[in-house]
């Protein structure tokens, strides 16, 4: 008796191992992400100094605010030939950016934007040499667009500020002002006490003759200027 027993449960343990291997999957236990599906490739440098509050990242919107539908931060450690897929896009992304997001997934400043197309699942987005550094991001984003046009681009510089590229970190960290004494333009560590942190922020400043605040756009207050200050706090680095 004891040995049909045995066999018996033999048997029934052959065939429950058989029909629990038999390589099929249960439905529930596979998960598709539907969506399109954004493949960027490029050389990126300059991740390693970003601070925790912000996030390079491929980035998807909607084209109705400065909030991201969708993102992937891309790794701090990063450095060089770069690949990140973005995944599970929806109908409602018209664009994908690479670009700088806040800890609530605001935009803050685009490097590369590309619109997307309805009809394919996969888009390749190849961006080439980006340089992705915290003060990269301010001269693409800010100095470029809207300090330049006054400091330097035109050939002519006020107050003998250039803030072009390839010029404006020199002319900016660790300078004294020539307007207002006894204070440095970036004052590395110290937004509150650099000049370039005050005339973005008040109205007024003595020995300063053009109000810096009229260049300043609600966007900007959210966006860029507490980036400059970020970028200041966290030792000015270039």
């Amino acid at each position: 008796m004891k040995k049909y027993i045995f066999a018996t449960l033999m048997v029934l343990g052959a065939f429950g191992l058989t029909s629990c291997d038999d390589g099929s999957i249960p439905e529930k236990a596979v998960s598709f992400k539907e969506g399109r599906v954004v493949k960027l490739t490029g050389m990126l440098t300059g991740l390693k100094n970003w601070p925790d509050e912000y996030s390079v990242a491929v980035a998807g919107f909607d084209g109705t605010d400065d909030y991201a539908v969708i993102s992937k931060a891309i790794p701090k450690n990063t450095e060089g030939a770069t690949s990140i897929v973005l995944s599970g896009i929806t109908d409602k992304v018209t664009n994908v950016q690479l670009c700088i997001l806040d800890r609530l997934r605001r935009h803050v400043m685009t490097f590369k934007e590309i619109e997307l197309e309805q009809t394919r699942d996969t888009i390749y987005m190849e961006t080439g040499a980006v340089d992705v550094s915290m003060f990269n991001a301010i001269q693409q984003g800010y100095f470029n667009t809207t300090c330049a046009n006054c400091h330097g681009a035109s050939n002519r510089a006020a107050a003998g500020l250039y803030l072009t590229e390839g010029m404006s970190y020199e002319a900016l960290v660790g300078k004294p002002s020539t307007k207002v004494e006894g204070i440095n333009l970036v004052e590395p560590g110290d937004a509150a006490n650099s000049l370039l942190h005050i005339v973005l922020h008040e109205e007024t400043v003595e020995g300063i003759s053009m109000t810096h605040r009229d260049l300043v756009s609600e966007k900007n207050d959210q966006s860029i200027l507490p980036l400059i200050d970020s970028w200041i706090n966290n030792g000015a680095v270039k």
